[in-house]
């Protein structure tokens, strides 16, 4: 028999694998919920009910150890061919290269050649620069926690990369402390179901024909924006197109908080709180705070959280870009460090919906409005603009 059990309850778990590679008995397997999302099932008939599973379950783990910063800066990467291709300042291939050169393994989530967003841990300078960029979906661990703690048994040095509560899986799950492992944990805006991607890319193949790649985040257009891109081939040639919230309907949802795992509502990491030994995310804000700052390439937002990221930080300074500022400024730049995103009452019923109408129906009724913006952008003059600024204070 098997079943969902209270590690993976799906309002509160994180889907991260702890429980599944701590178990002995292999008595815990995941699986895809309606939503495309996964969750561990308990086969009883094997379970000797030793608890693990629930001591290295992230949601409401007592030994988790959060700290607050001791540093923030903002950053970037002065190598430009990986700034040009980095989402935001290139502060992740900043770190990973030092690692590498250090001959370390980095783990980190790249998209497969099905854009499955998975977690790999590699040595090779090309997988890891797949790790590059945002990925707007749930990504699986895979086996990944089991690779880093053999790596890290032998002594090797591994950065891990990812949302915060797959960082605190992993430190859960490995059970003690590891000098040689170095962790770094995202500012996560929420992660939506792998099954939904695949949806909008099988549309966009429809319409377009055969993606060849997807960027969330692209800068070759428009700069350091939330802009990203497909490419596609049609006709034995590639051709490349922006995407954006307001011609993307994935992309719409995700900006708009209604795909996310429904743990990601409740997060428990939405704050200055941090899991890892670094995080690193968007300095949005960083022209009200540092005006001089040419962000036009992206600026990242790094909050030093433990001596050991601190020691990387400063290992770091001849590669980057470093602007000390305070706690609060980047907080104000990124809502997500202060608290999740709100639960909107179109998750509730929207993969329902989906499942049951098809993804292209319902993307045509909640975004048949999606262009009016850019339209009034463009068209609207600036008079008016600035009237109706002025009635919405």
């Amino acid at each position: 028999m098997t079943h969902y059990f209270t590690t993976g309850n799906e309002s509160t778990c994180y889907g991260c694998r702890a429980c599944e590679h701590i178990c002995p008995q292999k008595a815990i397997t995941m699986k895809p919920n309606e939503e495309g999302f996964l969750y561990p099932t308990l086969d009883e008939a094997i379970c000797m009910k030793c608890g693990l599973c629930s001591q290295v379950c992230p949601n409401d783990n007592v030994t988790t150890v959060f700290r607050k910063p001791l540093k923030v800066f903002a950053a970037q990467y002065k190598q430009q061919d990986v700034l040009d291709n980095s989402s935001s300042g290139g502060i992740f291939s900043a770190v990973a290269d030092y690692v590498l050169e250090n001959n370390g393994s980095v783990a980190g989530c790249v998209f497969d050649d099905n854009f499955t967003a998975i977690h790999v841990v590699s040595q090779d300078h090309d997988t890891v620069a797949k790790m590059r960029g945002s990925k707007y979906v749930q990504s699986d661990t895979k086996s990944t926690y089991v690779e880093i703690k053999q790596r890290l048994e032998q002594g090797k040095f591994v950065l891990f990369s990812g949302t915060p509560c797959q960082v605190d899986g992993l430190k859960l799950y490995l059970c003690k402390n590891y000098d040689n492992l170095l962790t770094i944990d995202l500012i996560c805006h929420g992660v939506p179901s792998p099954v939904l991607l695949a949806e909008y890319l099988k549309l966009t193949e429809q319409k377009k024909g055969k993606v060849t790649d997807i960027k969330f985040r692209n800068k070759q257009r428009n700069g350091w924006c939330a802009q990203g891109s497909v490419t596609y081939l049609r006709n034995g040639r590639e051709k490349t197109y922006t995407i954006s919230p307001f011609n993307a309907s994935y992309y719409y949802y995700y900006l708009k908080n209604c795909i996310s795992r429904m743990s990601c509502y409740s997060c428990k990491y939405s704050s200055v709180q941090r899991v890892g030994d670094i995080t690193i995310g968007d300095y949005w804000n960083i022209n009200d705070v540092l005006p001089h700052v040419n962000s036009k390439k992206g600026i990242s937002v790094i909050l030093v959280n433990t001596n050991h990221g601190k020691t990387v930080v400063q290992a770091l300074k001849q590669r980057i870009m470093l602007f000390e500022t305070e706690l609060s400024s980047a907080v104000s730049g990124n809502g997500n460090l202060s608290k999740p995103c709100d639960l909107p009452d179109s998750r509730k019923n929207i993969y329902k919906r989906i499942k049951q109408q098809g993804y292209v129906v319902v993307a045509k009724q909640d975004c048949k409005y999606q262009y009016v913006v850019p339209f009034l952008r463009k068209h609207i003059p600036k008079k008016i603009k600035s009237f109706l600024k002025k009635i919405k204070r």
